[in-house]
C-alpha cells in the first residue's frame, strides 16, 4: 500500500501529560520526513496543534478541516499548508475520511472516540478498505480494544479490532510500520 495522506484523529487538549505533547511531535516530524501529508482537525491546540506544528516545522504538509465554531475551543490553524472551513461536524468528518489513504487513532476523548469508531464501523461494513493504526500508546485504548473483543465473544460481531486495525504502542513500531508500508 502507498500512503500518501494519513488522516489523524487525537486530542484537541492542552493539559495531557508531557510525554502525549512529545509522542505527537515525534510522530509529525516523522511523517513529514516520510512526505506523507497530515489530515486532521485543523486545531492549534493539544496533540493536533504538536502534530501540525512539528511537521510544518521540518517542511511536511499538513491540511487542516475544521468547522468555523469550533475556532474559540481549538483555534483555527492557518499556518499550515491548508486550512479548509467547513459548516459543521458531519462535513469534517467526512472531508478527512476522503482526503486520507488511511487513518491513524491517538489518544483523545470524545471526539476522537467518536471519530474512531465510526471509520472503525464503516470498515466493518466493507464502506472502505483504507488501513487504520491504533497507537496504543501506554495502553491508552486498551479498554476500547477490549470492548470489541467482548463483542465478537458474545457473538454480536465476528470480528475485533485486531483483524481490522494494526496495533501499535511504540514510535519505533510505528516507525516500522510505515517504513514497511513505504516499500
Amino acid at each position: 500500500m502507498d500512503i500518501k495522506s494519513l488522516t489523524i484523529y487525537c486530542s484537541s487538549s492542552n493539559i495531557l501529560d508531557k510525554k502525549y505533547y512529545k509522542l505527537a511531535r515525534e510522530i509529525g516530524v516523522f511523517l513529514s520526513n516520510q512526505r506523507i501529508t497530515i489530515i486532521y482537525g485543523g486545531g492549534k491546540v493539544g496533540l493536533m496543534g504538536e502534530i501540525s506544528r512539528s511537521a510544518i516545522e521540518t517542511g511536511g504538509k499538513v491540511i487542516g478541516v475544521i468547522p468555523e465554531f469550533l475556532n474559540s475551543k481549538e483555534i483555527i490553524n492557518y499556518e499550515i499548508s491548508e486550512t479548509i472551513i467547513v459548516k459543521d461536524m458531519s462535513e469534517r468528518k467526512k472531508k478527512m475520511y476522503q482526503l486520507g489513504d488511511a487513518f491513524l487513532i491517538l489518544p483523545g476523548g470524545s471526539g476522537t472516540i467518536e471519530e474512531a469508531t465510526e471509520i472503525i464501523s464503516w470498515k466493518l461494513l466493507n464502506i472502505h478498505r483504507k488501513n487504520i493504526i491504533i497507537f496504543n500508546y501506554c495502553n491508552f485504548w486498551d479498554s476500547l480494544i477490549k470492548m470489541y473483543d467482548e463483542v465478537k465473544d458474545e457473538n454480536f460481531a465476528n470480528k475485533n479490532l485486531q483483524n481490522i486495525c494494526m496495533n501499535v504502542e511504540t514510535l519505533k513500531q510505528f516507525k516500522i510500520l510505515f517504513q514497511n508500508e513505504q516499500n
